[in-house]
């Protein structure tokens, strides 16, 4: 889930039948983060380190690392408050997935162009005082290690002027195989503390290039060494 391929014309294309727009109301939103602690209890081991440093108000863009399927599943229940995610559209097109993320309320992101709509509902969110899931790599990292994150994130932060909180996620690669024998994977959360982006009234993209890299270092900060890539 992420908006970072959004805003230039670069990077995957999606494949869509349709525009599909945001449902902000969520209806189930809260069974579905019922259904994730119980998860947390019977399907995994579940580790937060650093919970003390989510933010108790105000706009939070939460920024993790993308290495699997689950990564930005699991986290939605665990930082204390609603996170609204944002998914590629390709998971509103799968029957299997849509049920999950027009119900949850998850933001749309239709990739390879600028989607207005998309920057529009975040930006909404984060204005309202919410907080915003983001994986700024764009997509799954094929080495398990941080890749390049895209500039989609700093756009938001600076334009938003919300907080970015770093949560390094370790663990889920093993979370379906470890269920496939009927056994709980261990997964963790480590939560940075947050920080916010500071820059002139309209960046330019090179310092947009520069403060996204700045908060990739502090989200490798939460990872371990071997998982830092090209931020170590």
């Amino acid at each position: 889930m992420g908006i970072s391929r959004t805003m230039h014309n670069e990077g995957k294309h999606s494949s869509f039948n349709q525009r599909w727009k945001w449902h902000r109301r969520a209806p189930l939103r809260w069974l579905w983060n019922l259904l994730l602690r119980f998860a947390y209890v019977a399907l995994m081991h579940l580790e937060v380190r650093g919970i003390e440093n989510v933010p108790a108000s105000g706009p939070v863009i939460v920024m993790i690392n993308h290495v699997n399927f689950f990564d930005s599943i699991v986290v939605l229940a665990a930082l204390g408050r609603p996170i609204i995610p944002m998914a590629k559209v390709e998971a509103f097109e799968d029957w299997r997935l849509r049920p999950l993320v027009t119900t949850y309320g998850a933001i749309p992101v239709h990739r390879g162009a600028v989607d207005t709509a998309a920057i529009r509902s975040a930006t909404e969110v984060l204005r309202d005082g919410g907080m915003l899931l983001i994986s700024p790599e764009g997509t799954r990292s094929p080495t398990g290690a941080l890749m390049q994150g895209q500039e989609g994130m700093a756009y938001l932060a600076t334009r938003t002027n919300a907080s970015i909180l770093p949560v390094g996620i370790v663990g889920t690669p093993r979370l379906w195989p470890m269920l496939k024998r009927l056994h709980r994977a261990h997964i963790t959360f480590t939560v940075g503390t947050s920080f916010q982006l500071q820059t002139t009234a309209k960046p330019t993209r090179e310092e947009l290039r520069h403060l996204t890299d700045r908060a990739m270092h502090a989200l490798a900060r939460t990872l371990p060494e071997e998982m830092r890539g090209i931020y170590g």
